[in-house]
């Protein structure tokens, strides 16, 4: 009579060698590519999880893990296979084969809802064509944008001289209300001349390629800091900027990001005799977040979407000057190093904006 064998014993089993008759060649034939297959099955779950850290936009988080139990899974089993030629852990590859047959299922479903969404990416010829035409798109804009410049400033400088000219023959007879319009003309046409200044260089963003490179992101906020104070030495403000800041993107454009901020904080906290400026970095997985908080005149957080959109205003300029391109000049930016921004504040009690950057750089050391 055969002896029973117990549950989950492999104690009467004997290894796949003996089919194999212990023969080299036909045993090493078998084992090399369960190996060599079970290697590689376990290195795609090590692409699967850069692609989903990476790109955090693609919508396959679920399809991605369960691909990967799948597939490791699947190596166990060859991995099993090939140690089972020696030994007779069946049971464990019979329970491994189980685990990639309910992995199977999930992952094959997921697989065929994914199907639309892969379907509809572009072609490279599509993508290409896109290119062609944004590239297009972009001289025709730039030669509208200096043709319109030039058509707006001609008229501003005519404007600017003749209120010139008027003050000069008025002289000592003026009246208070005839200074008091050519004030109001002069100070329309700087505003107009400098709006136009903005949507130049608001243009200019999309268009000039990036230059990456890391940055002292420190160095940064103190010079500007130290240029708003030349141009304002009669404010007195506490301002802290953490050490070691270090980012990566376009230097001048990134330029542009401080001075705005900065800028932003500077003048709304015009009003607050104890002002304060912080300048702070902070680093998560993949990604950098500067902030810049003041406790300035904040704003209703109900208006935030119009914030980082040009000529939105969320004060009067009777209260705060400016051309109402600076926020959206930072949005833009932002959003060509691949990050984003966004805002929190209350009214009357400060603001703090935020800027998240790619992170190429690791942790800053202080």
């Amino acid at each position: 009579m055969e002896p029973s064998v117990p549950v989950l014993s492999s104690q009467y089993l004997m290894p796949h060698g003996h089919c194999y008759l212990w023969t080299p060649g036909l045993l090493w034939l078998n084992v090399v590519p369960d190996l060599l297959i079970a290697l590689a099955y376990f290195a795609i779950p090590a692409v699967l999880v850069y692609v989903a850290r990476r790109r955090r936009d693609l919508p396959f988080n679920s399809l991605f893990v369960w691909f990967g139990i799948f597939i490791v899974a699947c190596g166990l089993t060859h991995l099993l296979d090939a140690w089972n030629v020696w030994h007779t852990a069946y049971w464990i590859e019979g329970f491994a084969k189980l685990l990639a047959a309910a992995a199977s299922v999930p992952t094959a479903w997921l697989l065929w809802r994914a199907l639309p969404v892969l379907m509809a990416f572009p072609s490279r010829g599509q993508l290409q064509q896109t290119n062609d035409s944004l590239a297009r798109a972009n001289r025709e804009l730039e030669a509208f944008t200096a043709s319109v410049s030039h058509d707006l400033r001609s008229p501003l400088s005519s404007i600017a001289g003749q209120a010139g000219l008027l003050e000069l023959s008025l002289a000592e007879h003026a009246t208070e209300e005839q200074n008091r319009r050519l004030q109001r003309i002069q100070a329309s046409v700087k505003q107009m001349s400098e709006l136009i200044d903005a949507l130049l260089a608001l243009s200019r963003i999309s268009r000039q390629p990036l230059q990456s490179e890391s940055i002292d992101a420190t160095a940064m906020a103190q010079e500007t800091v130290a240029e708003l104070r030349q141009q304002n030495p009669e404010r007195a403000l506490d301002v802290t900027i953490q050490p070691g800041m270090m980012i990566r993107g376009d230097r001048r454009l990134l330029a542009m990001v401080f001075a705005n901020l900065l800028g932003n904080a500077w003048k709304f906290t015009g009003r607050n005799a104890a002002a304060r400026i912080e300048v702070g970095l902070t680093h998560d997985d993949s990604s950098v977040t500067l902030h810049v908080r003041d406790n300035g005149a904040g704003f209703d957080m109900n208006y935030q979407d119009k914030l980082f959109k040009p000529f939105q205003r969320l004060h009067s300029p009777n209260d705060f000057g400016g051309s109402g391109i600076g926020l959206a000049t930072v949005s833009r930016i932002v959003e060509r190093h691949g990050g984003r921004v966004w805002a929190e504040a209350k009214p009357d009690e400060g603001a703090v904006f935020y800027c998240s950057l790619p992170d190429d750089n690791g942790p800053s050391k202080t």
